[in-house]
């Protein structure tokens, strides 16, 4: 009876790589969505919080340009790291901060954005600002949409209506977590490391 059990939970577990991810899709679409309107926003705040914003930015890039080749990726990157685990991990608090994680990024890059088209003009503001995002802000809506996902997932198990156990469903986030956003996060590290020591 323990084996024909254990067998069950074990097979279980295997389907739920094919089910989950499949499952994590509108959470995807949700927060895309609400970066695109956060980003929007961003792009259209008044000047006055633009450049608060702008030299808020400063002061923390500024922290890094002392830095060694090395010694910068792997801070940008353990930052990079314990931001997207923060957001996943939060996720079971109703999925409060990874919507809050997201809106505050895409707000953010819609001021540096606009900071920049007003410096270089659009185009050459597009090249500026893409890079830092290309690898980082699929890595953030990844992570931020396990986080949403599971919270989601615990109020539904906390319901009664959830009857897989709750940590499968974090074990799986987490397996995705490392075989793709801990690589996103390590290209868009080196990314950022050439980019400050081209520019510092």
């Amino acid at each position: 009876m323990g084996v024909q059990e254990s067998e069950e939970v074990r097979g279980e577990e295997l389907n739920l790589g094919v089910i989950f991810d499949r499952t994590i899709k509108p959470y995807i679409l949700i927060l895309t969505l609400l970066f695109v309107a956060a980003f929007l926003a961003g792009s259209l705040a008044p000047s006055s919080t633009r450049q608060q914003m702008t030299e808020a930015f400063r002061v923390v890039a500024d922290n890094y340009r002392g830095l060694a080749g090395g010694k910068l990726f792997f801070t940008i990157l353990l930052h990079n790291v314990m931001a997207t685990i923060f957001v996943l991990i939060s996720g079971v608090v109703v999925g409060i901060i990874p919507i809050f994680a997201i809106g505050a990024n895409g707000f953010f890059l819609g001021v540096v954005y606009r900071q920049a088209v007003q410096m270089v003009g659009y185009s050459k503001a597009a090249l500026k600002v893409l890079p830092h995002g290309v690898f980082e802000l699929p890595a953030m809506l990844l992570a931020a949409s396990y986080g949403l996902w599971l919270g989601v997932t615990f109020v539904r198990w906390m319901r009664g209506k959830e009857s897989t156990l709750l940590r499968f469903h974090i074990e799986h986030a987490f397996r995705r977590y490392f075989a793709v956003v801990f690589p996103l996060l390590i290209v868009a590290a080196g990314i950022e490391t050439a980019l400050i020591l081209k520019l510092g």
